[in-house]
């Protein structure tokens, strides 16, 4: 290989390496193993106190290898009510009904899949104007191991 050539290839590997990271915090991080794992959050923007809908979270595998062995916390807020959470085959799910935090294991996230997590919830917002959803994922590949996405769903003011 020539000289020019080589210095081109890695100019295109750090330019990758820099946009993996960058990534990172808008929920998508990348690996060396050609890994890209997303976080998407699919929520209401505002609800009304006492206000029922769904709560989204895809994890999504955007690279061209298997991704294995990933945990993922989801951490709702002691606002929202949980009504119900379903998910995808594949996916084992520990809750202990005196936390607010779901933790799920998904063994493999094969190029181009999607892996969905749902929940039902109920606000009781209280004193509260807005509430935080917060989804961590680890996984030994990740840069920094983790990966951490965030939304929050806002009190709906009544008009009249």
């Amino acid at each position: 290989m020539k000289r020019h050539q080589i210095m081109f290839f890695l100019a295109v590997a750090a330019a990758l390496v820099l946009a993996s990271a960058g990534c990172k915090t808008m929920g998508m991080a990348g690996t060396t193993k050609g890994q890209l794992l997303k976080i998407n959050i699919e929520a209401p923007t505002d609800l009304p106190d006492l206000g029922a809908d769904n709560v989204d979270v895809i994890l999504g595998n955007r690279g061209v290898n298997n991704i294995q062995d990933v945990l993922v916390d989801v951490e709702l807020p002691p606002e929202l009510s949980v009504l119900g959470q379903t998910n995808d085959r594949g996916i084992d799910v520990v809750h202990d009904s005196s936390s607010n935090v779901y933790h799920f294991t998904i063994g493999k996230l094969q190029p181009a899949e999607d892996s969905h997590l749902r929940f039902r919830v109920q606000t009781h917002f209280g004193r509260s104007v807005e509430v935080p959803i917060n989804v961590t994922a680890w996984q030994k590949d990740l840069p920094g191991e983790k990966l951490f996405r965030k939304t929050v769903i806002r009190l709906r003011e009544r008009s009249f």
